[in-house]
């Protein structure tokens, strides 16, 4: 009966919509999971053990407090016990792991190594802003998301060649400049926590990947001190949280960079 095939063909229209829809909400729990992680770990507080709270009055928060991003819009960014401001990031960091999720499944779609990355995309998040406060890199969590990336390299068809290479690409030219940089002009101008960082992407992203993604974190980076100079914020001496900037850019890299390479080399075929 063709009726029939048409309701298997609609089952089947569904299903990535559904699988999406179900990402989009894992990755939103997961972010609001990272904003605690993003708070904790910088602050040497548990991360384990412990509820939420609000940081103005101490509340602990209750269930209906923690339902990622419609929370905060039903209590209009407020606590709402204190009326304490709750800040923008909580949702951003809720909607940006909820985005990663969808598009990963979009990458790679329901393979074996989709949840190892996207933990280490969710990692990178809460790196991002602990770089970003902090002007810190923790072990605790780039080691782990280091693991995390290979183990779900492993699962891909580069293998380990390819996250040996970008291992050495990224903690290999990260630590050279940071060397060079002290040896130069006698202070400190990378912290080594970035060339750790570099070996968590490094591992997931390969040589080429690896590589674009510093040349966006740099081409970022010049123009956030280019503002800041502009706006008598800062010098040429000015430290910028580098890890701030590689970690959105690995993300961006992995998603997208293969297209953007492809492109880039056309436009020089062309050329």
């Amino acid at each position: 009966m063709p009726w029939l095939g048409g309701a298997d063909k609609a089952d089947m229209m569904s299903t990535p919509l559904l699988l999406m829809t179900l990402a989009g909400v894992l990755g939103a729990v997961l972010g609001s999971a990272v904003t605690a992680l993003a708070y904790r770990v910088p602050r040497r507080i548990s991360w384990l053990v412990g509820r939420s709270a609000c940081p103005g009055c101490g509340r602990e928060l209750a269930p209906l407090d923690l339902v990622p991003v419609l929370s905060f819009v039903a209590a209009r960014g407020r606590c709402r016990q204190c009326g304490a401001r709750i800040g923008w990031r909580y949702p951003i960091t809720e909607l940006w792991c909820a985005a990663w999720a969808v598009l990963l499944f979009m990458r790679v779609g329901l393979v074996p190594a989709y949840p190892l990355l996207l933990v280490w995309g969710c990692l990178l998040v809460a790196l991002t802003w602990i770089d970003f406060d902090f002007k810190l890199l923790p072990d605790v969590l780039t080691f782990p998301g280091t693991l995390i990336g290979l183990a779900a390299t492993l699962m891909l068809p580069h293998g380990a060649h390819h996250a040996l290479l970008g291992l050495l690409a990224g903690s290999g030219a990260l630590w050279l400049v940071a060397w060079l940089y002290q040896k130069v002009r006698g202070v400190e101008g990378m912290g080594y926590g970035d060339v750790k960082l570099a070996a968590m992407f490094g591992v997931v992203l390969g040589a080429p990947l690896t590589f674009l993604t510093m040349l966006m974190a740099a081409l970022a980076g010049s123009l956030w001190g280019g503002a800041l100079m502009v706006r008598g914020r800062g010098d040429g001496r000015t430290e910028l949280p580098f890890g701030t900037l590689l970690a959105p850019a690995a993300m961006i890299a992995f998603l997208a960079g293969d297209r953007m390479v492809n492109f880039y080399l056309r436009l020089v075929q062309r050329g």
